[in-house]
């Protein structure tokens, strides 16, 4: 058998691999920080941001009131919103980004953003959930073939229900993108994403432009295992509208 060298394996091993985060910016770059729920579901009851925005070198606090698309990035349903913008269903769920001169102003000015949150109980159980009326998004049932048919085949038929845990997926680089303005209004997006056409789809959507006015490109990934697909997308939509 053959051997065949890694594409990037010299690069990999002199540490001249180009990643998003060593990627070549100019002065005028700015950065986006995140404002994050630190709860796990809550009613977002009020949300002050006038202090943050008076703080120096801060451009911008985007909200889903600022999204002049739809504040939508659910990749098989639309069941994620890009910023939240009554409940919140998961901690570290985006509420807000701010747009700043440098990442720590960012820090700063998020710490100046007041966020009135009501916590609600916790629904980890999809039963439960769909028991109080709780479901993010109606349930859908995928059919192939007959049950029906298939059942009157089968020699046994055993019953029972069964119960999988959640997986998180763990890579070295970590979720991140860079969005460039291009003539006549076009974008550029640098991501770290393994769904590159995603990315495409769900920042027109959500900016409310056409998908040829999106360009995203794609260097290389610091792992993925499938964790930069969907996942990927909203870092690269919020950057984007940082530009928009």
């Amino acid at each position: 058998m053959k051997e065949v060298a890694h594409e990037s394996g010299v690069y990999h091993t002199t540490g001249e691999a180009v990643y998003i985060d060593d990627m070549l910016v100019n002065e005028q770059l700015l950065h986006g920080r995140v404002v994050y729920s630190p709860h796990a579901h809550a009613k977002i009851k009020s949300f002050g941001i006038e202090n943050a925005q008076q703080l120096d070198g801060v451009h911008a606090v985007l909200c889903y009131k600022d999204i002049p698309g739809e504040n939508q990035i659910g990749g098989i349903f639309p069941d994620e919103e890009l910023f939240a913008s009554k409940e919140v269903h998961f901690q570290g769920q985006p509420i807000a980004l701010i747009i700043a001169e440098s990442d720590l102003i960012g820090f700063d000015a998020r710490k100046l953003i007041d966020i009135k949150i009501t916590e609600k109980p916790v629904i980890v159980d999809p039963r439960e959930a769909q028991k109080k009326g709780e479901l993010i998004f109606p349930p859908r049932t995928f059919k192939l073939g007959s049950t029906v048919d298939t059942w009157i085949k089968c020699e046994h038929i055993f019953e029972g229900q069964a119960d999988t845990n959640g997986q998180e997926h763990l890579y070295i680089e970590t979720q991140g993108a860079y969005a460039h303005p291009l003539e006549n209004g076009n974008i550029r997006i640098s991501s770290s994403t393994q769904g590159p056409t995603a990315v495409q789809r769900t920042t027109a959507n959500v900016l409310n432009l056409g998908m040829h006015n999106i360009e995203v490109d794609v260097v290389r990934l610091g792992g993925g295992f499938g964790g930069k697909e969907d996942q990927a997308t909203a870092w690269g939509v919020m950057a984007a509208l940082g530009v928009k």
